[in-house]
């Protein structure tokens, strides 16, 4: 299903995280949306800390497919050495409401909890209309204990009061703040697949949300992967 002779390149993003981006990833890219159509009634409402909009999980089988697309292309820039387990999901981010949890106003990141590994990001966009919106990364410009208290805040704090005690608007962020520094976007593209570190700060380009539409073949419809990694023991 994955191509295996795709066009490759890396993005650096900075502090020592690289996206890297394969197009033409799939040989057959249409088969997906076609899937996500005829199942879009088992789609479910994701978690609204995830990300606002339905999923859908897919076989084990299927995610298998990326272990080896990450050992081709990406495992040597992402510093990782093998997968040690992995799920992934077709995701359908829909419109607002409800409204948007305090927690996406900022650029989310994912971390592994034993040093020795790292969670690898892959997102592959599988919508004509590149205007629904690629990817932002962002660098921070404070301190981690700064950060650490905004992603406690985020979570624990009602979106009245977040919005007041570090003055963040509701909404997607967009561009450069007090906290972080726009570093990059990859702009979307049919047959896109990012594959980055779950470290490096990210929040979707979504200029408009009016626009996302809950139908498959409409919709800002994607594939995300999750790869819990062992980190190379020496540096390539």
């Amino acid at each position: 299903m994955f191509n295996p002779r795709p066009v490759v390149q890396q993005m650096p993003i900075g502090h020592g995280h690289v996206c890297v981006v394969i197009d033409d990833a799939l040989l057959a890219p249409e088969r997906l949306p076609a899937f996500a159509e005829a199942y879009r009634e088992d789609f479910q409402p994701a978690p609204a800390a995830v990300f606002p909009g339905l999923h859908l999980p897919m076989p084990e089988d299927f995610t298998a497919l990326l272990h080896d697309v990450l050992r081709d292309h990406a495992r040597h820039a992402l510093g990782v050495r093998r997968v040690l387990r992995s799920a992934s999901r077709l995701s359908l981010m829909t419109a607002l409401p409800p409204p948007l949890a305090p927690a996406h106003w900022l650029p989310r990141r994912q971390r592994a909890f034993e040093q020795d590994q790292c969670l690898v990001l892959a997102e592959l966009f599988l919508f004509q209309d590149p205007s629904l919106g690629g990817t932002h990364f962002f660098l921070p410009r404070v301190s981690p204990q700064q950060v650490e208290q905004l992603e406690h805040d985020a979570e624990a704090l009602p979106p009245e009061e977040f919005s007041l005690r570090h003055a963040i608007a509701a909404g997607f962020p967009q561009a450069s703040s007090a906290s972080f520094t726009h570093a990059l976007t990859v702009p979307a593209r049919w047959n896109r697949l990012l594959v980055h570190d779950g470290g490096a700060f990210r929040a979707p380009a979504i200029a408009d949300p009016a626009r996302l539409d809950a139908d498959p073949r409409r919709g800002r419809l994607t594939l995300r992967a999750t790869l819990a990694c062992s980190r190379n023991r020496v540096a390539w």
